[in-house]
């Protein structure tokens, strides 16, 4: 007896049983057939040992049963769980606000948990409306007729039901599923809520995906239908704290100077007093960022003073938005830094305000051989040399003037093992390959980064 399960628990569990009620009613039948004092017969060991196999098969049935309505259990009462958490958050902030206020010690900075209890537009539950009637989605409609008897009437009274099942496909994962329960972007594309928190998980790692888009576009985050609103309760925090990280000047951002903390404590902005970190109690000096220092002045700060002299000697460049150092390893001189500021990676000056080249020479020759090689494949440069170096030389040209598809990218699939061009991870199954520039890319870079 072969376990599947193609079939649902209960259905399985039930074969089982029946099962093991054939096997007693053969038993039954056999009975008397034999000496007592006998040695078992072929027929009874085969019976026993089917025994024991559906006997196993109804225990291991059961037991999926059982663990998959705990897993439903809990799925159901995350939210409340979730709930539970970030309020009892809320009660260990305001414990701790309290007792400095007591003391009579510096009150501590309100916290996002704080801040989110009382905020009176918050909702703790994400809302499941349907879309308006022009979202692009496929309908099918079911209609069944039911028909009733009236013997007030002389024709059968007829009650049409109509269901309308409105689907979507994800574009992370190709997953249909239901519009009630997905993201629409403004780009008109659909994300399932596995899909969106995992964007928002790699958003909180990976500065270069903030703000969150898809297709270039700025995907909403508060409102019922915003990302906050789809997003389990503990992420939601995690990622409206790392939004408001982000959301500061690199060169404005202030962090605890203690190692083992590095909170960040907000915008130096329209600051002026020193500031106590809220988790280890430092007291940070807001303007060289290092610890409290009364009555003494500040010193520059070693480890910063050495970045910049590595800047320096490796000739990398500086935003002239956000102060980051930034390292041009591919492309053109158009730099687009994380704090959105495009300029020259040349001069630090304002993108098209300066006379530079576009391009340094070896880079753009490298950049056109690898998309020429992304769209003939590895094996071209030997198999046909001359039409690759043809390809090459029309692409350094193309991409001379137009590399980055102001327009948009007009992406289709390509199979095989790569590493995507842009996050430099290696994709074992395909890349995206833009028909216009070229670029291979990852679905990650592809809809939310690029």
């Amino acid at each position: 007896m072969s376990l599947s399960l193609d079939i649902d628990s209960a259905s399985a569990a039930l074969i089982s049983q029946l099962t093991l009620e054939d096997i007693d009613e053969m038993r039954s039948l056999a009975k008397g057939k034999a000496r007592e004092d006998s040695p078992p017969s072929d027929t009874e060991c085969a019976l026993r040992a089917f025994e024991t196999e559906a006997r196993e098969a109804l225990r291991f049935f059961q037991d999926l049963d059982l663990a998959r309505s705990i897993d439903t259990a809990l799925e159901l009462d995350q939210p409340m769980l979730s709930l539970l958490s970030v309020v009892e958050d809320g009660f260990r902030d305001d414990h701790r606000y309290a007792e400095a206020l007591q003391n009579g010690e510096t009150l501590p900075a309100q916290s996002e948990v704080q801040r989110l209890l009382e905020d009176p537009h918050f909702s703790f539950t994400p809302s499941d409306d349907e879309p308006d009637a022009s979202t692009e989605v496929a309908d099918t409609q079911n209609e069944a007729i039911i028909s009733t008897s009236n013997p007030n009437e002389r024709r059968p009274v007829q009650c049409v039901i109509r269901s309308s099942h409105r689907s979507a496909q994800c574009i992370i994962c190709g997953d249909g599923l239901p519009v009630s329960t997905s993201f629409k972007a403004p780009c008109k594309h659909f994300y399932c809520r596995e899909c969106l928190s995992n964007l928002a998980n790699s958003c909180i790692g990976d500065e270069s995906l903030f703000p969150l888009q898809c297709c270039r576009q700025l995907l909403p985050m508060e409102g019922r239908h915003g990302v906050f609103a789809q997003l389990e309760m503990c992420l939601q925090l995690s990622l409206r704290a790392k939004a408001a990280e982000f959301g500061t000047l690199a060169k404005d951002r202030l962090y605890c100077p203690s190692p083992t903390c590095s909170t960040f404590l907000g915008s130096t902005a329209a600051r002026t007093e020193d500031v106590a970190c809220h988790r280890c109690r430092t007291r940070v000096c807001v303007r060289c960022k290092q610890a409290s220092h009364p009555g003494r002045p500040c010193t520059d700060n070693a480890a910063l003073e050495q970045v910049k002299a590595l800047a320096r000697e490796k000739h990398w460049q500086t935003c002239p938005g956000c102060s980051q150092i930034i390292d041009l390893q591919q492309g053109c001189f158009h730099m687009t830094c994380r704090c959105r500021t495009e300029f020259c990676y040349v001069c630090a000056a304002r993108w098209k305000s300066c006379a530079c080249p576009q391009w340094d020479e070896a880079h753009l020759f490298n950049t056109a051989q690898q998309r020429v090689q992304n769209e003939m494949g590895g094996r071209a440069r030997a198999a046909a040399p001359a039409i690759f170096q043809q390809r090459v030389r029309q692409r350094v040209e193309q991409l001379r003037y137009d590399h980055d598809c102001a327009n948009g990218h007009r992406w289709r699939r390509r199979d095989g093992r790569a590493r995507c061009e842009e996050c430099r991870f290696m994709l074992p199954e395909y890349l995206l390959l833009c028909r216009s520039c070229g670029i291979a890319v990852c679905v990650r870079c592809a809809r939310n980064r690029l």
